[in-house]
């Protein structure tokens, strides 16, 4: 056999297609002896078209896997046998599910490996014997001929039925309807109807769980995605809420992929469904979104399983996607051109003082100036509290930049910020000072602090609210994407960050040294976590030495005033 991908071969003079899966050695001993790979064809010679055919005989050996380690714990639960002398109802009924079901699945296993014209016939004529015979017990009362089957049944299921005679004869009667029943739905197939076993017969509980729940094996009850994602986030105390709802929103998916699988628990997802769970995020994101979701699937696993939750990480070899440099340049981000910068900044928002209707209020007017002006993420400029603007006597203006994820951080400042605006950075080279440029200053940038301290806010947004993510930026960020576009600026590589691009383009026009350049971005200088580190950083005088440097193009925007009116969007939506 000729490997063509992963579990798939090619074999034979036309090169057809097979599954080929090892067995766990866990359940090696449901299959027959010296039996270690399952090999499925794929009834094709066709490389093109054989990935969806390998993934559907993929899902099912997995199904199969799972059911056969359930029918080993449960065959070694039985071993000791309970001695029950009723069956209520309930119990009947769950009997009678189980064998349906059990009837149906291996009828329809038989029927997929393939019956020659013997074999065919000799099926057509033993079932239709059966349902003469069981029709004609049916018929005459006489249910208790079916009994010794049943007994024979429910002590495989580990239970020991010795009722008396008019029990034994309702449990019989009950279970002769259900023999007949699977018996119609054999016949059905045989004439050529179309019986689809989980429709006719859906998943059923063994009747050991049922009847005796104490005697089923506790390994079946397997961890949840809840718990295990759980283990993941309190392994890290007090993780930030958009890195929790970031993984979360990962987890969820590989939940509802795995759920439409019929894979119920996170110990059930294998190696080859996370591979198709790949395969089914294509169709939907971006290649930097998928590959961000399989890393926090790959890193919840195996936090779980260093835990010991889980038993292993069928994520840990699972491929994401490449991108072709080509693709990679096609999809970057572009900064605004001089164009953009013109029509932004000549907006009614920056010559009129219009506010976006919503809760952005005057950060329609300071975040994309102060983004143009520093190069800073959004998130942290709608966190900035007044105190983070700073004046040193030697070095002028600049902006502290910091983490604000406690009540303990709060020491480092003069006021107190509230808990509506406490916010924790990208990461530990995000908490930087950034210089002031002149051009905010004669925009009003400190006539707008006075503003805000004589109506005693605390911080420079103070009508944000964090969004479901936890980002005060959250509202802006969507008012400013309906902005640009309503102003013409349609291109989807034109974003918020775009200001970050046209700062970069700027600290490299003004010959910013590459480490002084990534610090004032918030990016590592390369030069290790030390100089990265807040405290032991870039000498800061020099920084602003450089930043001194940069010559920013004027654009039309007007001296801040307090917003009068509100944006009208004409291409809204």
């Amino acid at each position: 056999m000729k490997a063509i991908s992963e579990s798939v071969y090619a074999r034979g003079k036309h090169g057809t297609l097979y599954v080929r899966r090892r067995i766990p050695a866990a359940i090696r001993a449901a299959y027959p002896a010296h039996q270690e790979h399952i090999t499925r064809s794929l009834g094709t010679a066709d490389r093109r078209a054989f990935k969806e055919l390998a993934r559907a005989e993929n899902m099912r050996i997995d199904a199969e896997f799972r059911r056969k380690r359930e029918e080993l714990d449960l065959s070694r639960a039985s071993l000791a046998t309970k001695r029950i002398s009723r069956l209520d109802d309930t119990q009947l009924q769950a009997v009678s599910k189980f064998w349906v079901r059990a009837v149906l699945q291996t009828d329809e296993h038989r029927r997929q490996a393939g019956l020659d014209d013997d074999e065919f016939d000799e099926l057509d004529e033993q079932l239709t014997t059966q349902r003469t015979e069981l029709g004609r017990m049916l018929a005459r009362g006489k249910s208790l001929d079916i009994f010794p089957a049943l007994r024979s049944f429910l002590f495989l299921c580990g239970l020991d039925f010795a009722p008396n005679e008019d029990e034994a004869k309702r449990a019989s009667y009950a279970f002769l309807r259900t023999a007949i029943e699977a018996l119609d739905h054999q016949l059905a197939r045989q004439r050529g109807e179309i019986v689809d076993t989980d429709k006719a017969a859906p998943a059923a509980s063994h009747p050991l769980n049922v009847i005796a729940p104490e005697r089923a094996p506790q390994a079946l009850d397997l961890p949840t995605w809840d718990k295990v994602f759980d283990t993941w986030r309190d392994y890290v105390e007090n993780r930030p809420k958009p890195t929790t709802i970031a993984s979360q929103t990962a987890w969820r998916d590989l939940r509802r992929f795995a759920a439409i699988q019929k894979v119920q628990t996170p110990a059930d997802v294998t190696p080859q469904l996370m591979t198709a769970f790949v395969e089914d995020m294509r169709l939907r994101l971006g290649v930097p979104t998928l590959n961000e979701r399989l890393n926090k699937i790959r890193a919840i696993y195996k936090i779980a399983l260093g835990k010991h939750v889980l038993q292993a990480n069928p994520a840990i070899g699972t491929l994401g996607v490449k991108e072709s440099g080509a693709t990679k340049r096609k999809k970057r981000r572009l900064p605004f051109d001089p164009t953009d910068l013109q029509t932004i900044f000549g907006s009614e928002v920056f010559t009129l003082h219009k506010r976006s209707k919503g809760q952005a209020g005057e950060a329609s007017y300071w975040i994309p100036i102060l983004m143009f002006y520093t190069g800073a993420r959004p998130e942290e400029l709608a966190g900035l509290a007044l105190s983070d603007l700073v004046n040193d006597a030697k070095l002028g203006w600049y902006l502290n930049i910091v983490d604000r994820p406690c009540d303990d951080d709060l020491d480092l400042f003069d006021d107190e910020v509230p808990e509506s605006h406490r916010r924790t950075l990208k990461n530990a080279v995000s908490v930087r000072r950034v210089p002031v440029a002149k051009e905010l200053i004669e925009l009003g940038l400190l006539r707008y602090v006075e503003w805000l301290r004589a109506r005693k806010a605390a911080v420079f947004f103070p009508t944000l609210k964090k969004d479901f993510h936890g980002k005060l930026s959250g509202a802006f960020s969507k008012f400013f994407g309906r902005y640009k576009r309503a102003l013409g600026i349609t291109d989807k590589r034109k974003v918020l960050y775009s200001f970050r691009h046209c700062m970069k383009d700027m600290l490299e026009a003004a010959g910013v040294p590459s480490k002084y350049l990534q610090r004032l971005l918030g990016h590592t200088t390369g030069d290790g976590n030390v100089t990265d580190g807040y405290g032991s950083d870039l000498p800061f005088s020099r920084l602003v030495t450089h930043f001194s440097r940069v010559r920013f193009p004027a654009i039309p925007a007007r001296a801040w005033a307090p917003g009068r009116g509100s944006v009208t969007l004409k291409c809204e939506g």
